[in-house]
């Protein structure tokens, strides 16, 4: 049996980060570390389908709407502007379908997501990218998405898979520029750039001992943190 889309694009990836690891992966490119997280929650959003938690799913859907804009952020590039609006309608397709209660038609919007990812995750981004974009589906989606991401970060990092936390740590750099864009008050904008920093600094660190990540994940959490008590 061959193995589900998601996790072939997972593996190919993460082979890919794997061999950064050493120097760390932060640099100009946010791109395989999203196409892989991407990859990741469409598993994630796969095994809410399979209990039928469509309310789950339906959340889901929204993070997974928001990664695939940040995606598409990463260039301007024609082929990759058509190949990654597509993951972003068929996202919005799975939140619908979800959000009706329509396990049927989830299943479907679910198995052409899954087909747009993985057709996105062959190309390279070329040519500039963009502004960051702002959180269609909301900030709770956004928010969702934010503990998603950094509890995956903290499970890579418990069961050894450094360039996995990393590359999760590199996706919440990414999705902080959209959290400076959801909202205008005074301080909004420093505070998300704390976020970032501390999310760069997990991604660049050429460590690979898990009490070096743990306390440099710690540091994501405490901006996080200082956010929040300071709305």
């Amino acid at each position: 049996m061959r193995p589900p889309i998601w996790i072939a694009i997972i593996v190919s990836l993460l082979v890919v980060q794997t061999l950064r690891v050493d120097e760390g992966i932060a640099d100009d490119s946010a791109g395989p570390a999203i196409h892989a997280v991407l990859a990741a929650h469409i598993g994630h959003a796969r095994g809410w389908l399979d209990q039928n938690d469509l309310k789950s799913l339906a959340q889901s859907a929204g993070g997974l709407e928001l990664l695939a804009e940040v995606l598409r952020s990463q260039s301007d590039d024609p082929a990759w502007q058509q190949a990654t609006r597509a993951v972003i309608a068929m996202s919005k397709e799975l939140r619908s379908a979800a959000a009706a209660g329509d396990p049927a038609g989830s299943r479907q919007a679910l198995a052409e997501l899954e087909t747009a990812a993985a057709n996105a995750a062959g190309l390279t981004p070329r040519g500039q990218p963009l502004p960051p974009p702002r959180s269609g589906p909301g900030i709770r989606p956004l928010m969702l998405l934010l503990d998603g991401v950094y509890a995956d970060a903290k499970v890579a990092n418990l069961t050894g898979s450094h360039a996995r936390a990393k590359m999760n740590a590199q996706v919440l750099s990414e999705l902080a520029r959209v959290v400076s864009n959801s909202r205008s008050e005074e301080g909004w904008a420093e505070m998300s750039d704390d976020f970032r920093e501390a999310s760069l600094s997990a991604a660049g660190s050429t460590s690979s001992d898990p009490k070096a990540i743990r306390q440099l994940l710690r540091g994501i959490s405490e901006s996080c943190e200082a956010c929040h008590n300071a709305r």
